[in-house]
């Protein structure tokens, strides 16, 4: 009787060339030792890229231990590891093995991940690829699981096989290891340093007997367990497996999840594109590779040229899709356009140009949790190309605080605050539309909080886009909001303040730092040196704030919050 478990498959049906992604030194060999073990002996080609470098995986430092820098403890953890994981493969016949070096503990950090994930699924070309499930406990596993299903979906590889580490998967399929059973035992006795900390040996191969519990098949004593499916339903089957590991959470240790928990349905992304396939489809494969998946993703178009939405349609159709008649809507308009699509309490605001780490749902939602609703928004901290080394690890840009802005690429808001404040402003069309929604928002007594534990790459490199068109907006734009506004006394001085602390500022000022929070008006100095006719675009900046005097004066709504700032810093 074969019914009471899951398909045990034979070896030849197990993929000839394979990749093992592996969160940790010493998973590989935890989740998939025995089913490598026969590849190796079958002359298989595999390759195994242990993901991150493994230097969480020991003891701090003794104290007495004061010469050595707790860096330096680390590099040595990690380069053990690396050893081990080698000598680890040589048991069980294997040979290839990669390093990316990513920090230990940190993978749902890095916004990066997907982006090199790809790039060894590119290279090696495989037929197959083991992947972490989305059961397991551990962060940065569910982290590389979510990462690698997204990028496998892609990858032209035919199978996708999750397994588990720390918790088994139900159902399934089992491979028979029974033969190599001393050839894992001895590959995981080779993880000296981990089996100091947790002899894991014996528990390892206690629970490969377990999944043989009721096979009745004489002289199979040990099986290991995958979830398959083809590798272009990867992401698809990540979802369903990631929703009934969060239906069970409430067993998960409290100390591995991010918590309050909130649903999984809470969040819509909302995305703006115009003319950046290969950008959006980086950003679309980030927000899939989530620890906790967008209820929905909404990408407003505005009539691409290049193939992006074709692009989308192919490889994320469950991506719901604007496409607007023509391409002279504003960024504004097409925002509110999918503001007003959305029905969760909490949207994501999103440029189509920016890559979030596989943790972001789950931090950004966690902190918002722990905030009033009086929070209206809480925005992360954005990486950009160019920005001075060190500029983020500043502490005035390491700390939490409330602001009088917020970074539009890469926000999460809640919905209804955003309906009643009236969404974007379409007048603006682009740019400075943030500071202008949050001068709403505190006028009606919300707050928006900056949170730097999470991380956004922008691919826009840093301070303002140079060209005739982002001078004339940012600087037509910010008149604009604060007529409608400023206080009297600060608009009565804003034009010397403008002058003196705007124009005049030099770059080694923006670059220092000093300018945090009115990032649209670093690069102004700049614009205007190298810009053409930068002069005169100003002027028509002016002649275009002077045509909106009514309108602003009509909308003017004094702002007295404690958080209102006019955009100088």
């Amino acid at each position: 009787m074969t019914h009471t478990f899951p398909p045990l498959v034979e070896l030849s049906a197990l993929r000839k060339r394979v990749l093992v992604f592996a969160p940790h030194p010493d998973d590989e060999v935890l989740g998939v030792g025995g089913t490598l073990a026969l590849h190796a002996s079958r002359g298989d080609q595999v390759r195994v890229v242990i993901v991150t470098d493994g230097a969480a995986g020991a003891p701090e430092p003794p104290r007495a231990d004061i010469a050595r820098t707790r860096e330096a403890w680390r590099a040595d953890i990690a380069r053990t590891r690396e050893a081990e994981s080698r000598a680890a493969a040589a048991e069980l016949g294997l040979s290839d093995v990669r390093f990316l070096g990513l920090a230990d503990g940190a993978l749902g950090a890095d916004a990066g991940l997907c982006a090199k994930l790809a790039a060894e699924l590119l290279e090696f070309a495989p037929e197959a690829v083991y992947l972490p499930s989305p059961f397991e406990y551990h962060a940065d596993h569910r982290a590389l699981s979510a990462a690698a299903a997204s990028v496998v979906a892609e990858s032209g590889a035919s199978e996708a096989l999750f397994y588990g580490v720390n918790v088994p998967l139900p159902g399934g399929m089992l491979v028979d290891i029974t033969a190599v059973r001393a050839k894992k035992r001895a590959a995981l006795e080779r993880f000296t340093s981990q089996r100091a900390v947790l002899d894991f040996v014996p528990r390892a191969e206690a629970a490969d007997r377990a999944r043989a519990l009721n096979c009745e098949l004489p002289g199979v004593e040990a099986l290991e367990g995958f979830a398959r499916c083809r590798a272009r339903d990867a992401r698809a089957v990540h979802a369903r497996l990631a929703a009934t590991s969060e239906s069970l959470e409430s067993s998960a240790p409290t100390f591995e999840r991010s918590a309050p928990a909130v649903a999984r349905s809470a969040v819509t992304a909302v995305m703006t594109a115009f003319n950046k396939k290969a950008p959006v489809l980086e950003n679309l494969r980030a927000l899939h590779a989530q620890t906790v998946p967008f209820a929905r993703v909404v990408v407003v178009d505005n009539c691409s040229s290049d193939g992006t939405v074709e692009a989308i349609e192919a490889e994320f159709p469950d991506v719901t899709l604007v496409r607007m008649p023509h391409s002279a809507y504003g960024a504004c308009e097409t925002f509110n356009i999918g503001f007003s699509t959305a029905t969760t309490p909490l949207v994501a605001i999103l440029d189509d140009d920016v890559v979030l780490p596989p943790n972001w749902v789950e931090k950004m939602t966690a902190r918002l949790a722990r905030e009033p609703e009086t929070t209206a928004i809480v925005s992360c901290e954005v990486e950009e190309p160019g920005m001075p080394a060190g500029y983020l690890e500043q502490e005035h840009l390491k700390r939490e605080r409330y602001m009088s802005t917020f970074r539009g690429c890469a926000s999460l808001a809640r919905l209804d605050a955003l309906r009643r404040a009236g969404y974007y402003d379409a007048r603006l069309f682009i740019y400075g539309n943030e500071r202008d929604l949050t001068c709403r928002l505190l006028n009606l007594g919300f707050r928006v909080l900056q949170y730097p534990e999470v991380r956004a790459l922008h691919k826009t490199p840093f301070g303002i886009k140079m060209g005739k068109r982002s001078l004339y907006y940012h600087a037509r734009n910010a008149w604009m909001s604060m007529l409608k506004y400023a206080p009297a006394g600060d608009l009565a001085r804003l034009p010397w303040l403008v002058f003196t602390r705007v124009i005049l500022r030099g770059d080694k000022t923006e670059r220092a730092g000093n300018v945090s929070d009115a990032t649209g008006t670093i690069g102004i100095g700049r614009s205007l040196r190298e810009t053409p006719g930068a002069w005169w675009v100003v002027v028509k900046a002016a002649f275009g704030v002077l045509a909106n005097v009514p309108y602003c004066w009509k909308h003017r709504q004094p702002c007295h919050a404690p958080d209102f700032e006019l955009p100088l810093k």
